[in-house]
């Protein structure tokens, strides 16, 4: 429930930009072609999310170029958010527990060069030159303003803290003993962070692979500190990984299940 409630935020910044790109999508059709959508992440190159959230919206109030374009920059938003919250939680860390994450000063470079690399596409001026020279997708860039990215990243911020305590709610739910979510929460918005931020930049199917290796990185140290009785720090870590990524799996696949359902429902009876 967490990690789908973690996205909320991310629907409503992309039905945002849509209407400021001059589109009028529903609320509903809007959540409905998002979640549906992240299913898309699967298939190499990650394009497939564009197609089907662009493709599952009403073309008679959102055209699929501008629908396509507000999903490039909400993700694109999203992911140099989160690399500003692992940038920063790094940056945290070595400043104040310095043995907790192992090569912290590479992995602050790194976010931070992640974070600027996903901005400059997004950036309006950068993004309105290029629109400019396809004028025949007729993609209305008079509303992207830098107000729009403000946005952007005040609603992504959320984003991630809720990733954060779904990746905690995991490692409680697995055994380990808890002091304070406050305490323990600034690690795990890293470690999501890092994993799902750099799972993307590998543009892998899902950034299977990437992203376990991640997190598995990050949290095999810090189980180490924190060792749970009778149980090898990297065999805590990996289960851990894995019953994440099986919730996501399943979280998506559910979900998307039950929208695809009600919107087959739907058209039959317009149809009749």
């Amino acid at each position: 429930m967490c990690y789908i409630a973690a996205y909320v935020p991310s629907a409503v910044y992309w039905r945002y930009v849509m209407q400021t790109l001059g589109q009028k999508p529903g609320m509903y059709e809007t959540f409905r072609a998002y979640y549906i959508g992240h299913l898309g992440k699967y298939v190499p190159f990650k394009a497939m999310v564009l197609i089907v959230r662009a493709g599952l919206l009403n073309h008679q109030r959102t055209t699929i170029t501008a629908a396509g374009a507000a999903v490039f920059i909400e993700t694109m938003t999203m992911m140099a958010v989160g690399a500003f919250v692992a940038a920063v939680v790094s940056v945290f860390f070595l400043l104040t527990l310095p043995q907790t994450i192992e090569h912290g000063h590479w992995l602050a470079f790194l976010t931070f060069g992640v974070m600027i690399g996903t901005l400059l596409p997004i950036f309006p001026p950068v993004f309105q030159f290029v629109a400019n020279r396809l004028k025949k997708y007729n993609i209305e860039i008079a509303g992207l303003q830098f107000r729009t990215l403000a946005v952007g990243w005040m609603l992504n911020i959320p984003v991630w803290i809720m990733l954060g305590v779904s990746l905690w709610l995991t490692m409680v739910g697995l055994g380990m003993t808890s002091e304070s979510i406050l305490a323990e929460l600034p690690f795990c918005l890293l470690a999501i962070a890092v994993s799902v931020v750099f799972g993307f930049v590998s543009m892998l199917p899902g950034g299977l692979g990437t992203r376990e290796l991640a997190l598995l990185w990050i949290l095999t140290p810090f189980f180490t500190e924190r060792p749970i009785e009778g149980i090898d720090p990297h065999t805590m870590a990996l289960v851990i990984v894995t019953v994440l990524r099986i919730i996501s799996i399943l979280s998506e696949l559910i979900l998307a299940a039950c929208l695809a359902k009600r919107g087959l429902n739907a058209d039959q009876k317009s149809i009749r």
